[in-house]
């Protein structure tokens, strides 16, 4: 089993006693679900190594044209997903309701992260907490 295996095993360890990625249900719930996760060792380091570097550019490709519509909201906004063993992006929600986060919510669907450290054939969920600048 490989060191990121055993982290993440003790990461979802810790959080056994709490709603599971797959039980939380409310936006509030999967929110705090994927900061707590985010905070563990082998999840930081495929986040810092593996799937922003993989994703970044386009995410901020899509920030800028989301931003660019007309009527573009510039209210922060929250999305919180889950990142699938094959790298998809699936159950992605965002609050608030505005068109700036719809827009980035959709592109979102159509990015591809390098598989995450899971052992179980589970989804890591994360959170990513968007402030727009026009």
């Amino acid at each position: 089993m490989s060191h990121l295996c055993r982290a993440y095993i003790v990461a979802f360890s810790i959080l056994a006693f709490q709603a599971s990625a797959a039980e939380a249900t409310s936006f509030a719930e999967r929110v705090a679900l994927a900061k707590r996760v985010e905070e563990q060792k082998a999840t930081a380091e495929y986040f810092k190594n593996g799937m922003y570097p993989a994703i970044g550019p386009s995410l901020a490709s899509a920030m800028q044209e989301c931003t660019s519509r007309a009527g573009a909201s510039t209210e922060k906004f929250t999305v919180v997903a889950d990142v699938s063993q094959d790298g998809q992006f699936t159950h992605i929600a965002y609050e608030p309701n505005t068109n700036t986060a719809a827009c980035f919510a959709a592109a979102m669907e159509l990015l591809r992260a390098p598989p995450p450290p899971t052992c179980d054939s589970g989804a890591l969920p994360i959170v990513i907490d968007m402030s727009v600048k026009p």
